[in-house]
């Protein structure tokens, strides 16, 4: 049966759109030019603790740098938005006999309210989370965790998702097929993915019209990019 295992932020979910909403709501809250939030993120995205701690510095906000911490990731992932377009494809690829399953870093509670905000909680109930299994991508074992839990082999799954590091050169690693969300950007060299697409909408477009997968073949051929022109799909 064709498997699919999906990256989660900035894959499935709009991480950008949720960190703006957020900046608009503490810069109303704080004072803070929104600019200079995004100007901080972009410098600081993945170290959030450091990125509080110079919000701190910078603007002598109240409270200390693990309150900050603690309240964004609570209320990130409350403000992921729902994309019809993105449901609806990954609606389509469960239709037609896909199985799917969720495969992200992150923490077990902030994952699953992105994907509750995003809609996707009945339409992906299979999700291996790296907090609840001690390994993180680009870590092959994560792969084939969520392989076990959906009783499916390597011959026949895709790993999909935007990072080369973890998800087209873990998945790799693991030996199953790749498909790079590039996002419009060109491949800067690095892991090979088996194909592009632009957008998670283009990624499943593109599976769904896949009847006769092929066996996975080596991370070197030069991979096929395919777009979407559909809305919703970034």
């Amino acid at each position: 049966m064709p498997t699919a295992l999906l990256d989660l932020d900035d894959t499935l979910t709009d991480r950008a759109a949720a960190f703006t909403a957020w900046a608009k709501e503490f810069s109303a809250t704080h004072a803070i030019p929104e600019n200079w939030l995004h100007e901080a993120d972009a410098t600081h995205s993945g170290r959030r603790r450091e990125f509080f701690a110079l919000v701190k510095a910078r603007h002598d906000v109240p409270g200390t740098v693990e309150e900050h911490y603690a309240a964004f990731r609570r209320r990130t992932p409350q403000l992921v938005p729902y994309r019809p377009a993105v449901n609806t494809a990954v609606h389509a690829l469960v239709a037609r006999g896909w199985q799917l399953a969720v495969v992200t870093n992150g923490d077990h509670e902030a994952q699953h309210a992105k994907l509750a905000s995003a809609r996707l909680t009945d339409l992906l109930p299979t999700v291996v989370i790296s907090s609840d299994h001690g390994v993180r991508k680009p870590d092959p074992a994560l792969f084939h965790a969520a392989l076990a839990r959906l009783g499916a082999t390597t011959e026949e799954a895709w790993v999909v998702g935007d990072s080369l590091e973890a998800d087209v050169a873990g998945g790799n690693d693991a030996g199953l097929r790749t498909l790079w969300i590039s996002h419009g950007r060109t491949h800067p060299g690095g892991p090979r993915p088996r194909h592009i697409a632009d957008t998670i909408v283009g990624a499943c477009t593109w599976l769904l019209a896949r009847t006769d997968p092929e066996p996975p073949g080596r991370s070197s051929r030069t991979p096929i990019r395919v777009s979407s022109t559909g809305p919703g799909g970034g």
